[in-house]
């Protein structure tokens, strides 16, 4: 039977790199090196995830303001176009709750709302119940 060839090589684990003797597919001097760097790894991942929730947050706030400035520039209720809400940055996929009426389905960011009506025109509404920033 053949025997791998055993070589020595330095520990991968950035703050080691003690050298070893082993197969030659390993790459850790041992398993506390090999569990150290797996959960550094984890420690990583899990840093990297709020900036996606940052990100998202940023959408949110960034729709919130150009509702609120409309609204107050316009007064209660205001109709818009789909067309200016575009070009001041509004994306339309974002939204904190979705409210369901007879009268249409309403989508919030926060307090601020909008419905689409029937010739592609924006109502923009303000709910004091939903949660403001």
């Amino acid at each position: 039977m053949q025997r791998l060839r055993e070589t020595q090589r330095l520990c991968s684990y950035q703050y080691c790199g003690n050298p070893f003797d082993g197969r030659s597919d390993k790459i850790f001097c041992s398993d506390q090196c090999r569990n150290r760097a797996r959960r550094d790894q984890l420690k990583q991942d899990r840093w990297n995830a709020p900036l996606f929730f940052t990100k998202i947050n940023d959408i949110l706030r960034k729709n919130h303001t150009i509702l609120e400035k409309l609204y107050k520039q316009k007064g209660d209720s205001i109709v818009v176009t789909g067309y200016l809400l575009r070009e001041s940055g509004f994306n339309f996929e974002f939204n904190t709750r979705i409210l369901k009426t007879t009268k249409g389905t309403y989508r919030f960011c926060f307090n601020y709302g909008w419905v689409e009506l029937e010739n592609s025109d924006i109502l923009i509404v303000k709910n004091d119940k939903m949660v403001a920033i």
